[in-house]
């Protein structure tokens, strides 16, 4: 009895077959290649963000001859990948006690159309000898933040 029972399962599960199947995998791959296209289509339309390309100054590093000069003066330079001039960057500076006056107030400025920030009569004070650092940080809207620029300070 049982071997007739498994017999006829067995002759049930061959009339189901897999007829169906191949059609529905073809439905689904022709639906999962539109979708891929769509959303490479999307994609191509992306622009690559533009970032802050390079920070430069006008000098190398700022040689002292005492403990604290005065009347420091340097201009910043910003730009994009391209080498465009970045505009309204903020353009912060620290270290070495880096000051404007006597305030002690956190030096900034903002760069021009023409990607500059010039900083005049700065205060910088190192009481150790060797090399001190004034760290340079950018930051502009869309361009996102760099501070890779730091400015030697030999004393």
């Amino acid at each position: 009895m049982m071997a007739y029972a498994k017999k006829k399962l067995r002759k049930l599960n061959r009339k189901g077959g897999i007829e169906g199947l191949p059609m529905e995998l073809m439905i689904i791959v022709v639906i999962a290649a539109l979708g891929t296209a769509v959303l490479v289509g999307w994609m191509g339309n992306i622009e690559t963000p533009e970032t802050i390309g390079q920070v430069d100054s006008s000098v190398d590093q700022i040689v002292m001859t005492t403990d604290k000069n005065t009347n420091v003066s340097f201009t910043i330079t910003v730009t994009d990948t391209s080498g465009d001039a970045i505009p309204n960057a903020t353009v912060v500076l620290t270290g070495c006690n880096v000051s404007k006056g006597t305030s002690g107030a956190t030096v900034y400025g903002t760069t021009n159309s023409a990607g500059q920030a010039s900083f005049t009569g700065l205060s910088i004070q190192k009481t150790t000898s060797g090399v001190g650092y004034i760290n340079v940080s950018v930051s502009a809207g869309d361009y996102g933040e760099d501070s890779s620029l730091r400015i030697p300070v030999v004393r």
